[in-house]
């Protein structure tokens, strides 16, 4: 067995131990202690590093009461050695794993919902919550969580068998076997009370800010994103660096930039209606000077839902068969249509394209397209048309 001293002294930041064991894996060397202030890897919390003498320590796991520290070097096996905590990487995760207790605690009080899974990654966080919060729910989720930091109150762990366990309330009933279970407060269980084995803040003030960032639904219930501490004002501070650029390249301020957003899709989506008009006016043009039966047509600046357009113009005026190559930035699409009534299979015409100008694509008989990475030539165009026109006469 390991002493836990990231339980019995949360605070300390180094510590002396002596070495019981060092194997090395594939993984780096495997080091046992008496004694320890590294936190393993557990309850959704990754592992504390750190150093043994000055060697890095990967990473860490329990098992059976033993914490296994991977190292990058070996370390000697009965020697006395010095054990130095990554303070910063323990606070952060401190920080997220107590506001992940004043979340899911205060989700459960406002709406009776449970946490069914927490993640915590080097730059996220995440909380399943078994209900839907919708956008309301959410940011009087966040209110309140905030409201219980600024009250500061103490987060404590008590150690306790069944016994005493059946006489308390719990926000999430345990299924641990052990007679040695850790039990979390948070304000003594007015905001949260729960089995964990994680690290926490000494007070929820500790915390400093949470920050919901994100959320989506999720198997019927919330997934939801956030950051606490340092973590929740480096994503604040970054989020209106970026706001502010945007609004000074929209020549207005952050607080009217949804306003400036707004207009500027509006005109953008007018602009698109009326360029969807006039180029159904340039297509219908085309088409009614184009006598053409088998009409095949390259027009540049062309993309797909243009080539569409014009095919459907083709067809509704005079083409039973029309072949439409558009060129945009140097690349080519192209669409097959037939006429109501005619039987080419267009499918067989686009594949037929494909192999000349190694493109790719595919349809049915009614209607095919396809694009090639490259711009075609004039040349390339006037052998196309020649193809196509001696298919037709040998498959009609």
């Amino acid at each position: 067995m390991t002493e836990k001293l990231y339980y019995t002294t949360p605070f300390m930041t180094s510590c002396e131990a002596t070495v019981l064991s060092c194997e090395k894996t594939a993984e780096g060397c495997i080091v046992t202690l008496d004694r320890s202030i590294i936190f393993p890897e557990g309850g959704g919390q990754p592992a504390d590093h750190g150093t043994i003498d000055g060697i890095r320590i990967l990473d860490a796991h329990e098992k059976d009461g033993v914490i296994y520290h991977t190292c990058a070097a070996p370390v000697e096996v009965g020697s006395r050695c010095r054990v130095e905590l990554d303070i910063a990487r323990r606070l952060d995760h401190s920080e997220q794993h107590t506001g992940e207790h004043i979340l899911s605690g205060v989700a459960h009080n406002l709406c009776g919902a449970q946490n069914v899974g927490f993640h915590m990654a080097a730059d996220y966080c995440t909380i399943d919550l078994d209900v839907f919060l919708d956008e309301d729910a959410l940011s009087n989720l966040e209110a309140e969580a905030n409201n219980a930091v600024r009250r500061n109150l103490p987060v404590t762990a008590e150690h306790m068998n069944h016994e005493r366990l059946a006489q308390i309330n719990l926000r999430k009933k345990s299924d641990i076997k052990s007679d040695d279970i850790r039990v979390v407060f948070i304000g003594g269980g007015e905001i949260d009370s729960c089995t964990c084995c994680g690290t926490h803040c000494a007070s929820t003030g500790e915390v400093g800010y949470i920050r919901i960032s994100d959320s989506q639904k999720y198997k019927g219930g919330t997934r939801i994103w956030f950051a606490c501490g340092s973590r929740a004002v480096n994503a604040a501070n970054e989020l209106t660096r970026s706001v502010t650029a945007m609004a000074r390249s929209y020549s207005t301020s952050r607080e009217e930039l949804p306003a400036a957003v707004r207009k500027q899709s509006d005109e953008l989506n007018s602009a698109k209606r009326d360029l969807k008009a006039r180029t159904q006016a340039l297509c219908d043009l085309i088409a009614a000077n184009d006598a053409r039966k088998i009409a095949i047509t390259t027009i540049d600046g062309f993309g797909a839902n243009d080539v569409k357009m014009l095919s459907e113009s083709l067809v509704s005026h005079n083409a039973r068969v029309a072949l439409v190559f558009g060129i945009k930035d140097g690349c080519t699409c192209y669409r097959a249509l037939r006429a109501d009534g005619e039987s080419a299979p267009m499918n067989e015409l686009v594949k037929a394209v494909n192999a000349l100008v190694n493109g790719k694509g595919g349809g049915s008989p009614a209607f095919a397209q396809g694009s090639a990475a490259s711009r075609i030539t004039p040349e390339i165009i006037g052998s196309l048309e020649n193809f196509v026109e001696k298919w037709f006469q040998g498959n009609n």
